[in-house]
């Protein structure tokens, strides 16, 4: 072998290359710089190399359902700008649902790390989302032709919007008169406005692992009646439907001859649990009623594998919307306009019959909510009857 001949290893089927012909493409989609790319070959020949000619950060850091809500944005960009490559900084228990965002480049965590290495990149345009702090605080450090919506900082020291098109958005989060009286405009297309794009009805963009799908359809077991899944998780204590709702919609369906699917995040194991014991003292097994705490992935997946989804206004209710299954929406402080899509038909929304709802949980009762419990279980039984009966 000639001395200028690199060392091949192993079954590499690129074409076979020279320190002469060796070749690094740092402006492609997948170069690594560190390590080979996912495509494990060089440079040199490659069809996979792919030029970027714009780079975009978005920051939003840990709201599950406003990644869902803002999902259909790298695909957008993307569309306009074919070369763009697209970062989003998150916390680390959010990445997973980025990762099922085939045209997210890359997932970058929100750590020291990410601090430190950010103001030292530049790119064409930064949309931030965030209104924490040490985020928003960021912002203002990083180097970029073009930046939009909130930092923090400033003369007042505080959050601040950046362009025109944060205005509104900007409002949204300092009264609430702006979210219920004052707003027609759902987040997806307040997040568009603010990266300057219209909003044209696109989907929620999802890509759930196989692996974790069959999990969750091996859990549910065979169909042994309608399916609907029971999502009991809510960010804020407020936006909660009353356990004792819960069941007793649970008791309605179960002598229906539904089977039930049982959803929440980690916080919401317990209401999870104390529901499906309160099942199974009446009988119903595990083919009736499901559960079991789930992955960011399998949760992800549940609701594609039902027939409707009764939920609060919460990551759960976007994974419906995102699997394009019906929803029966519960909202009590929540404003409606802010979530549920124009051109979605297949959501049926229940309000609470409070005068102050919405409040967009700026609160007049202090905190200790209420207008949920005005939702009556008759009133959700038979919406959720409604797809049952039309499938």
């Amino acid at each position: 072998m000639s001395p200028e001949q690199l060392p091949l290893r192993g079954a590499f089927l690129g074409p076979v290359h020279t320190v002469d012909t060796f070749e690094i493409r740092p402006d492609c989609r997948h170069f690594a710089g560190e390590r080979p790319c996912r495509h494990w070959r060089p440079c040199h020949g490659c069809p996979h190399h792919d030029p970027v000619d714009h780079r975009v950060l978005i920051v939003m850091l840990g709201l599950l359902g406003d990644m869902l809500i803002a999902s259909p944005l790298p695909a957008r960009i993307r569309a306009e700008k074919p070369g763009a490559h697209i970062t989003w900084l998150v916390d680390e228990a959010c990445a997973p649902i980025l990762r099922m965002n085939p045209y997210v480049d890359e997932v970058l965590l929100h750590d020291w790390e990410a601090a430190a290495q950010l103001p030292s990149r530049r790119f064409d345009a930064v949309y931030s989302f965030e209104r924490t702090p040490s985020a928003a605080a960021l912002v203002d450090r990083i180097d970029a032709g073009h930046k939009a919506g909130l930092a923090f900082g400033g003369p007042h020291h505080a959050l601040y919007p950046m362009g025109e098109a944060a205005m509104q958005f900007f409002r949204q989060n300092t009264w609430n008169d702006y979210r219920t009286i004052g707003n027609q405009q759902t987040w997806t297309e307040l997040y568009f406005a603010v990266a300057g794009y219209p909003y044209a009805g696109e989907p929620y963009v999802l890509e759930v692992p196989e692996a974790a799908r069959r999990r969750v359809a091996g859990l549910l077991g065979e169909r042994t009646g309608p399916r609907v899944c029971l999502n009991l998780g809510g960010s804020l204590p407020t936006k909660l439907w009353p356990a004792r709702h819960w069941a007793e919609l649970a008791d309605a369906l179960i002598d229906h001859g539904a089977q039930l699917a049982v959803l929440g995040g980690p916080s919401d194991r317990d209401a999870c649990e104390a529901l499906v014991r309160h099942l199974r003292l009446r009988g119903a097994d595990e083919s009736r009623v499901a559960y079991a705490p789930l992955s960011l992935e399998e949760a992800a997946a549940l609701p594609g594998l039902v027939d409707v989804v009764v939920t609060g206004d919460s990551f759960g209710f976007h994974l419906a919307l995102a699997h394009k299954k019906p929803a029966v929406l519960l909202l009590g402080p929540s404003n409606g306009a802010e979530v549920i899509p124009k051109h979605v038909t297949n959501v049926t929304a229940l309000r609470s019959t409070l005068v102050c709802s919405p409040c967009a949980h700026q609160v007049a009762c202090g905190g200790v909510g209420g207008c949920m419990d005005t939702i009556n279980v008759p009133a959700v039984f038979k919406a959720t009857l409604g797809p049952l009966t039309t499938d």
